[in-house]
C-alpha cells in the first residue's frame, strides 16, 4: 500500500462533504446545526441534573427521620439508635430506587449525543493539524468512525492500538493526535457512565427498609401522657402496715403474715381467687419479648375470670441467679397507632419495682435416709424417711399436717439452732429461710434408666432418686429460698437492667407462709413428678424453680398494681435506610457528567462561531456522526446514497478507492 498523505485524509473528507451538499442542498438541513446542540445539551445534562435534584429532595425535603436529639435517661437507655453513617427517609425504598435506576439507564444512551458536543473540539484539533503538511502516514479513520459514533468497539480499538504507536514518525503522531483527542472525548463518556451504572448497583445493594424507633422526650411529656403506667407491683396497704408491726416476745401469739387469712378457725391464702388464678394460669414461660404476647387473648381471659393480671416470670440475671418475679404482662404492650402516625408498635419502656424469690436446692436423699421396704401390695406402699427429729414419716402415708396433704408429698420449714434443724411457726421472720422437701412420685420406674451412664445430679439411675417400688420414685432435697425486692426496666418489651435488693424478713415471710401451710401441695407434687423426666436440667434445679414460682404465685393476693417509676414511650415507623457513601457517590457522579456535558456545550457553541470550525465539524459528521444524527436525518441519507449510485459506477469507484484508501 502507499504511504498516505495527509493532504488526502481532507481531500477525501472535503470531497464525500462537498458531494452531499450538492446533491442534497436542497433535500436536507445543515448537519451544523444548533438544534444539534441544544438537542445533545438536553439529552446528556438536563435528565441526570433532574434527577441529582430529585434524590437530593427525596432525602433532604421529604420526611426525614432523625435520632432522638436528647439525652438518655441511665435507667432507661436507648435500645437502638440507628448509625449516622445513612440517611432515614419515609419515602418508599421502591420509588427511591425507581429515581436512582434511571440515572444508569440514561447514562448509557447519552454517549453518542455526547461525542456530538465532543465533535466540535475534534473539529479544532483537526484544523490545528491539518495547517502540517505531512509527507506522508498510514492513517485509520476507521478507527475515528467509531469513535464519533460513541461505540465501545470504537474505544476499546483505540485503547489497545495505542501502546502500538511508539515507532510513529512525526508525520503520522500529527495526525493520529486527532484520533486521540476523539478517543479521549470517547473513554471520558464511557468512563463517567460506567460510574453512574457502578454508583446505581451500589445504592440498590445497600438500601432496605428498617424499623426505626422514636423516643418521646421524657421532659417534656405531653399533657395527656403526664399519668404513669401502672406497671410496678407492691405490696398492699394492710400488708405495708404488718412489715412494720413489732413481733411479741412468743412469736407463736403473733398474727399471720398478710399473705393469710384466717377466719372461723379456717385459714386461707389472701385473695385466694388472684393466688389460684395466677399459680394455675399465670406461671409464664416467656422471659424476653413481653410485647409479643397475645393480649388479646390474655384481656379476654381476665375479663372471663379464667386468667389472672399478674404472672410469674422467670429471670436468670448476671449471677447465674434464676428469679422469678411477680410481673403485669399487660404493662409492655403494643398498640396499632397508624392511623395517627405513631405505626403499628406504640408502647413504652419503664421502670417499675416488683418482688422476686430465688431457691436453691441440693440433694438430702442419702442425709433423709429414704428407702423402700418390701411390700406386694401396691395399697400398702411403705417409704419412709428421717431427716432430722422434727421432720420423719413414710412417703407412702398421708402426712399429718398441712392444708392440702397427699401421699407422697412432705415439707418442713426449719432453723437452725447449734446447728440442729428446728421446726419453726408460720410467724417466724427471716430472710433466707430454709426448708426440706421429700417426694415419692409414680412416674417412672428407675429400673429403666439403670443402663444409662453420664447422668447429672437428680437424673433417674443416680444415688439423688431412690426406687420406691411400685413404680415410685423417692428424693429429697434442702432448700434455702431468698426473697428480693427488684428494680427492673423493660425496654422494647424485654428486660433491659435488673436490680436486686434482698428484702426485709418481715416481707419475706408473707412469701413464705402459704408455702410453709401447706399451700400449692399439688402443683409442687406435679412438678415432682416432671421433674423425674428432665433431662436437661437437675431435679433439684427443676424442683427450685418450682418452689419459687409457687412461692410467688401464692402470695399474689397480697400484691397490687402500682406505677411506674420512669417510662417513656416509644414507637416504629418503616422508613427507608440510605447509606451515605454510595447516595453522595451517585449524585456526584451524575452531576459531574452533567457538568461536563454542560462545559462541552459552552465550548461547541464558542467553537461553532467559528466558520472553519463549523464546515470542519460538518465534515467529519456526514459519515462518521454518531447515531443521533443518523436518526434524523435517515431518510435523507437514503436518498443521497440512491442519487450517488446513478452518477455512474466509473466516478463512484474512483471517489470509492481514495476513501477506502483512508478507511484501511
Amino acid at each position: 500500500m502507499e504511504p498516505f498523505k495527509l493532504s488526502s485524509l481532507w481531500q477525501a473528507i472535503d470531497f464525500t462533504a462537498n458531494r452531499y451538499s450538492t446533491t442534497e442542498k436542497s433535500k436536507s438541513p445543515r448537519l451544523s446545526r444548533k438544534r444539534d446542540i441544544f438537542l445533545a445539551f438536553v439529552i446528556v445534562s438536563l435528565p441526570l441534573l433532574a434527577i441529582s435534584v430529585l434524590l437530593l429532595a427525596f432525602v433532604f425535603l421529604s420526611d426525614r427521620e432523625k435520632p432522638a436529639n436528647y439525652q438518655e435517661t441511665p435507667n432507661l437507655p436507648f435500645f437502638f439508635l440507628p448509625p449516622l453513617d445513612a440517611f432515614y427517609t419515609r419515602v418508599p425504598p421502591g420509588s427511591f430506587l425507581l429515581l436512582a435506576s434511571w440515572a444508569s439507564n440514561i447514562a448509557e444512551f447519552v454517549v453518542a449525543p455526547f461525542m456530538v458536543l465532543f465533535s466540535y473540539a475534534v473539529a479544532h484539533e483537526s484544523l490545528r493539524q491539518s495547517f502540517i503538511d505531512p509527507k506522508g502516514s498510514p492513517a485509520r479513520p476507521l478507527i475515528l468512525r467509531q469513535i464519533m459514533r460513541g461505540t465501545y468497539v470504537g474505544m476499546w480499538d483505540w485503547i489497545r492500538q495505542k501502546p502500538r504507536r511508539s515507532d510513529r514518525n512525526q508525520e503520522r503522531a500529527l495526525l493520529l493526535r486527532v484520533v486521540d483527542v476523539a478517543g479521549l472525548g470517547l473513554f471520558t463518556a464511557s468512563l463517567l457512565t460506567v460510574l453512574v451504572v457502578v454508583g446505581d448497583n451500589w445504592l440498590h445493594a445497600t438500601t432496605i427498609t428498617v424499623q426505626f424507633t422514636h423516643y418521646e422526650n421524657l421532659t417534656n411529656p405531653t399533657t395527656e401522657r403526664e399519668l404513669m403506667q401502672l406497671a410496678s407491683i407492691s405490696l398492699s396497704d394492710p400488708c405495708e402496715k404488718t412489715i412494720t408491726a413489732a413481733l411479741p416476745q412468743n412469736i407463736s401469739s403473733a398474727p399471720l403474715p398478710c399473705s393469710l387469712n384466717k377466719t372461723n378457725w379456717f385459714t386461707n391464702v389472701a385473695n385466694p381467687e388472684t393466688a389460684y388464678l395466677t399459680l394455675g394460669t399465670g406461671i409464664s414461660q416467656v422471659s424476653s419479648s413481653f410485647n409479643g404476647l397475645n393480649f388479646t387473648s390474655l384481656d379476654d381471659a381476665e375479663d372471663e375470670g379464667t386468667g389472672s393480671s399478674f404472672q410469674v416470670v422467670t429471670y436468670v440475671n448476671r449471677d447465674g441467679l434464676s428469679h422469678s418475679l411477680l410481673f403485669y404482662p399487660d404493662a409492655a404492650a403494643e398498640y396499632d397507632f397508624t392511623d395517627y402516625g405513631f405505626g403499628p408498635h406504640y408502647g413504652i419502656d419503664y421502670l417499675a419495682n416488683s418482688t422476686s424469690m430465688v431457691t436453691q436446692c441440693t440433694f438430702a436423699t442419702e442425709e433423709c435416709n429414704i428407702h423402700s421396704t418390701d411390700s406386694s401390695n401396691e395399697n400398702n406402699i411403705s417409704i419412709p424417711f428421717h431427716c432430722y427429729n422434727d421432720f420423719y414419716g413414710d412417703l407412702g402415708r398421708t402426712p399429718f399436717t398441712g392444708h392440702e396433704r397427699a401421699q407422697g408429698w412432705n415439707m418442713s420449714f426449719y432453723q437452725s439452732v447449734s446447728g440442729t434443724p428446728l421446726n419453726i411457726p408460720v410467724q417466724t421472720q427471716s430472710n433466707p429461710f430454709h426448708f426440706y422437701a421429700a417426694a415419692a412420685v409414680n412416674s417412672i420406674s428407675i429400673g429403666e434408666f439403670e443402663v444409662q451412664s453420664n447422668l447429672t445430679e437428680g437424673s433417674p439411675g443416680n444415688e439423688s432418686l431412690v426406687d420406691g417400688g411400685s413404680g415410685f420414685t423417692a428424693f429429697a432435697l434442702s432448700c434455702e429460698a431468698t426473697i428480693y425486692d427488684v428494680t427492673f426496666s423493660i425496654i422494647n418489651g424485654s428486660f433491659s437492667d435488673f436490680n436486686t435488693t434482698k428484702s426485709s424478713p418481715q416481707k419475706a415471710s408473707i412469701i413464705q407462709a402459704p408455702l410453709q401451710v401447706g399451700f400449692g401441695l399439688y402443683h409442687l407434687y406435679q412438678s415432682a413428678s416432671l421433674a423425674v423426666l428432665a433431662t436437661n436440667e437437675s431435679v433439684s434445679d427443676t424442683m427450685a424453680k418450682a418452689f419459687s414460682q409457687t412461692g410467688m404465685a401464692l402470695a399474689s393476693g397480697a400484691f397490687i398494681l402500682d406505677n411506674t417509676t420512669e417510662q417513656r414511650y416509644r414507637w416504629q415507623v418503616s422508613v427507608t435506610k440510605v447509606p451515605k457513601a454510595p447516595f453522595f457517590y451517585l449524585v456526584s457522579v451524575c452531576l459531574v457528567y452533567s457538568v461536563f456535558g454542560i462545559m462541552m456545550t459552552i465550548l461547541a457553541v464558542c467553537l461553532r462561531r467559528r466558520p472553519e470550525v463549523k464546515d470542519q465539524q460538518a465534515r467529519l459528521m456526514v459519515e462518521w456522526g454518531p447515531e443521533l444524527l443518523e436518526m434524523d436525518h435517515d431518510r435523507h441519507r437514503e436518498e443521497k446514497r440512491n442519487e450517488v449510485k446513478r452518477e455512474g459506477e466509473a466516478d463512484s469507484r474512483d471517489s470509492s478507492g481514495d476513501v477506502m484508501e483512508v478507511f484501511e
